[in-house]
């Protein structure tokens, strides 16, 4: 009986007659090949003015909240790094280890007008800390495990759950308040959760978004449930609907490897009339750019150092793609696409902009 409660749930909650979507259509793109610095429109710049007793890693999360901007980064150490829009460091979160109120790894962290709270999936806990300097904590044991989400209004969380709860199916979508109570879950078949990774929520038209991996539809996250707003459509190099329902790797393998498809989209960013977003093609060590505007679809392959940086961004926040280039990452011609004339080469750099022309 569970098993058929569990079918029916997803059933209603990622099906919607096709006469009530408007599809995002990528079909037939063309390849461009021109210049990058012609598509890369700089919004913000901003140069972290880190202190040499600080050793950044790599930037795994981006956040936004009353004109500060806070930064997850994993390098010797995991902690969070909070800045003004000057770039100075205002305070930072490490607290390394298994006791109270400390933790051995931030996997992602939700922020809100009252609170930061870290998840650390080794302990099994969130960890919620003032935003004030950190000092006062909340600890929460869980049950189950995670792998991303947000803050919503009204002190609720949107958060995704791999724990795997009847074969083939994982707990999926889950809203709860944030004493982690009153949970409402959405299960997923396990092969839509395994394709979930950061950048599958996007912050665009002051609403968070999630776009499914393999299915390719489009929801934004209201406060307790998802409401289905579009779907990616790539035409005939769409794979097969079963897929999404998949639940074992080889099985999607075995679909890769006997045709051509674009799948799996990412940093999904609708902003006045361009579309934007990153996709895999054909396999999964192969990901592209997709542009829509003024009526066309354009594809940029990922090829070069400098496409790298621009074409793979951290998060969509605020209608913006945003990354942090760390030093050694950067030249003069990324420089120059800045429009900084005076740089030191040994601070990392916070990027904001779009993809268009």
């Amino acid at each position: 009986m569970r098993v058929w409660l569990i079918i029916f749930i997803v059933l209603i909650f990622a099906c919607k007659p096709e006469a009530e979507k408007s599809e995002i259509r990528f079909i037939d793109p063309v390849f461009e090949d021109g210049p990058i610095k012609d598509f890369v429109n700089i919004k913000n710049v901003t140069v972290l003015d880190l202190p040499d007793s600080i050793d950044l890693g790599a930037i795994k999360q981006i956040e936004f909240y009353d004109s500060l901007v806070y930064l997850l980064e994993d390098g010797i150490y995991s902690s969070i790094l909070v800045f003004d829009q000057k770039g100075k460091v205002e305070r930072q979160l490490l607290r390394l280890g298994n006791g109270p109120g400390e933790y051995i790894n931030i996997d992602f962290f939700i922020l809100n007008d009252s609170y930061l709270a870290i998840y650390d999936r080794q302990q099994m806990k969130f960890v919620k800390y003032s935003l004030s300097h950190f000092e006062k904590f909340e600890s929460y044991k869980t049950e189950n495990y995670f792998v991303g989400g947000v803050s919503l209004p009204n002190n609720t969380f949107f958060l995704v759950s791999d724990t795997d709860i009847e074969e083939g199916y994982q707990l999926g979508y889950i809203f709860t308040d944030s004493d982690f109570s009153n949970i409402k879950t959405f299960p997923q078949p396990t092969g839509t959760i395994e394709g979930f990774l950061p950048q599958s929520i996007s912050n665009f038209i002051s609403q968070h978004h999630i776009i499914q991996a393999f299915s390719d539809n489009l929801f934004q996250i209201t406060s307790d449930s998802l409401s289905l707003v579009t779907y990616v459509d790539f035409g005939k190099k769409s794979l097969p609907k079963e897929v999404s329902s998949f639940n074992q790797a080889y099985e999607l393998y075995d679909v890769l490897s006997s045709g051509s498809y674009y799948f799996a989209p990412t940093n999904l960013l609708v902003r006045d009339s361009v579309i934007s977003f990153n996709f895999f093609n054909e396999t999964i060590d192969n990901q592209n750019f997709g542009l829509i505007q003024n009526g066309n679809a354009y594809r940029f392959s990922i090829d070069s150092d400098l496409k790298e940086l621009f074409l793979k961004p951290i998060t969509v926040r605020e209608d913006l793609y945003h990354t942090v280039l760390l030093p050694g990452e950067y030249d003069e011609e990324v420089i120059d696409i800045l429009n900084l004339t005076e740089v030191d080469y040994e601070k990392p750099i916070l990027v904001s902009y779009t993809i268009g022309q």
